[in-house]
């Protein structure tokens, strides 16, 4: 039987089923919350414990969950609940996982997701049941999804290949699988009640083969080796390729690009905001990719995306950071040029509206790069007034889609190929000339977009690393007479669904 589902890395793998069960049942035990500190503390040492053998990247998985379970906040409200013990902690960490849903951010979906399975470990553990989780060398497992103690498992156990029924993409336990290369499939409905029915399994990319016959296939490697950051096309043209991390660790697995856009909101939402410790990460990064650039992209705070307790709920990005947190706004700024030893660093301000903000900005940077995320339609329609105050421009097409067709985050995907975005892209690229131009958003991240913004001429983009390899197999094929025959029919286009039509005919034609 063979399932399809979302590819987080790619590979061609083989091996025995091992299925992971989880859930729990507290109804009837009865803890004293007295006891709750001390409890948690237990849970925190033996998660450190957990990590200790492992590389120090894997810490920052785990720093999530000890900086969770040392709060003040959490603890208070746990103690908070007239229940017992047990009871309480499930109320606070469900409440918590609410609040993040709330935030229609994907990572922060993620997290509310992922939350429900550390629950049940940490419950697991507070009554005793907690054994130790054995997982077999070389097999396949499967499983709804797994808590971070079980994901580090797999890891030093050496395990092939992972399928996983959940869609959190950017899960703490499914980033460690990415980081470490494993072979990894989720969103795969009901594997688990599937899997019971066979004994082994083949995954080939974002698909999943359960058999009851062993198969030995050859496999394939994890991760290709690229020796350039230019892809190529049919006709000599060369793209430019930069990559998009959201973790420290993700540089691990890749070399020969550019840090097109390094999203610092993770480091924010676990506690990382002094200048030192700050500093010391981009240092590391920086260090690590020389000579290659790295963009730092400021805290993009505020709005529906990382919320913050202002009056004001709309505020977000560098509007945020100048009129109410310029204390934050310093010290980051402080710990980028300080960190900046190797002068390959680079300045992004996000949710720019104004050259006003730029130029404010600017006061507090020194010998250093600067540019301006697009993603709102006032910068994309004034975009040739900001090239006297900036070095370059990024263009997200994620926010400048859910600004220009006032829509929720939530819903976003629905009309990213809307035509009033694409005249907006086209738009600012030829008002920013010539200044480098970037897209960095989603647009360049699946195969139809990644056509429309080519054919604009637009030959820088920012990506995911699992993007690359189907990228370069994209642009391999492609040549400036077909890009030109896609531009002039999308930006006539009147309809999404023409745009559409237009670019899978293309897409097709290009990988039949």
């Amino acid at each position: 039987m063979k399932l399809k589902g979302i590819s987080i890395v790619k590979g061609k793998v083989s091996g025995k089923i091992f299925i992971v069960e989880s859930g729990n049942n507290t109804e009837n035990i009865v803890f004293n919350v007295e006891k709750l500190d001390n409890i948690l503390d237990k849970y925190i040492e033996y998660l450190l414990e957990e990590v200790e053998s492992l590389d120090k990247k894997y810490r920052e998985y785990a720093d999530f969950y000890v900086n969770l379970l040392k709060s003040r906040r959490l603890r208070e409200n746990i103690k908070n609940k007239d229940k017992n013990l047990v009871e309480a902690i499930s109320l606070a960490i469900d409440e918590f996982a609410g609040q993040l849903l709330n935030t229609n951010i994907q990572h922060n979906k993620d997290l509310s997701d992922e939350l429900k399975f550390f629950k049940n470990e940490l419950l697991d553990f507070i009554e005793g049941r907690l054994g130790e989780f054995k997982v077999e060398k070389d097999s396949i497992v499967i499983a709804r999804n797994l808590t971070i103690r079980q994901s580090l498992k797999i890891v030093r156990e050496k395990v092939k290949g992972v399928a996983l029924e959940t869609n959190a993409l950017t899960s703490h336990p499914v980033l460690i699988l990415k980081d470490k290369g494993i072979p990894t499939i989720i969103g795969l409905k009901d594997i688990v009640n599937i899997a019971k029915q066979y004994k082994y399994a083949i995954i080939i990319d974002d698909e999943i083969e359960l058999t009851n016959e062993r198969i030995e296939i050859q496999e394939k490697s994890i991760y290709v080796d690229f020796q350039t950051d230019e892809f190529i096309m049919k006709d000599g043209t060369k793209v430019k390729i930069q990559i998009n991390i959201d973790f420290p660790s993700e540089i691990e697995n890749i070399k020969n690009f550019d840090v097109g856009l390094f999203r610092t909101e993770y480091l924010y939402l676990n506690g990382i905001i002094g200048k030192n410790e700050q500093k010391d990460i981009y240092e590391y990064i920086s260090s690590k990719i020389y000579p290659k650039i790295l963009t730092i992209r400021l805290f993009d705070l505020g709005g529906d995306k990382v919320p913050i307790s202002i009056e004001d709920k709309n505020v977000r990005g560098i509007r945020y950071l100048l009129h109410y947190n310029r204390d934050l706004l310093n010290r980051q700024i402080s710990a980028i040029v300080s960190a900046n030893k190797l002068k390959n660093i680079r300045i992004l301000i996000p949710m720019v509206s104004s050259v006003e903000e730029v130029i404010e900005v600017k006061k507090l940077i020194d010998d250093i790069k600067v540019g301006i995320m697009i993603e709102t339609p006032s910068s994309a329609l004034i975009t040739d007034r900001f090239k006297k105050f900036v070095d370059f421009f990024s263009l997200g097409t994620n926010d400048l889609s859910q600004y220009t067709l006032a829509i929720s985050r939530e819903n976003i995907s629905f009309q990213q190929f809307h035509p009033s975005i694409f005249r907006l892209i086209y738009y600012s690229y030829s008002k920013s000339k010539p200044k480098p131009f970037s897209v960095c958003g989603d647009m360049a991240s699946n195969d139809l977009g990644l056509l429309a913004v080519l054919s604009f001429n637009i030959n820088t983009i920012s990506i995911p690393i699992p993007y690359l390899q189907r990228a370069k197999e994209i642009i391999e094929r492609l040549e400036k007479n077909i890009l030109s025959e896609i531009s002039r029919k999308v930006i006539t286009a009147y309809k999404e669904d023409d745009i559409i039509k237009c670019l899978r005919y293309y897409l097709d034609l290009l990988l039949s």
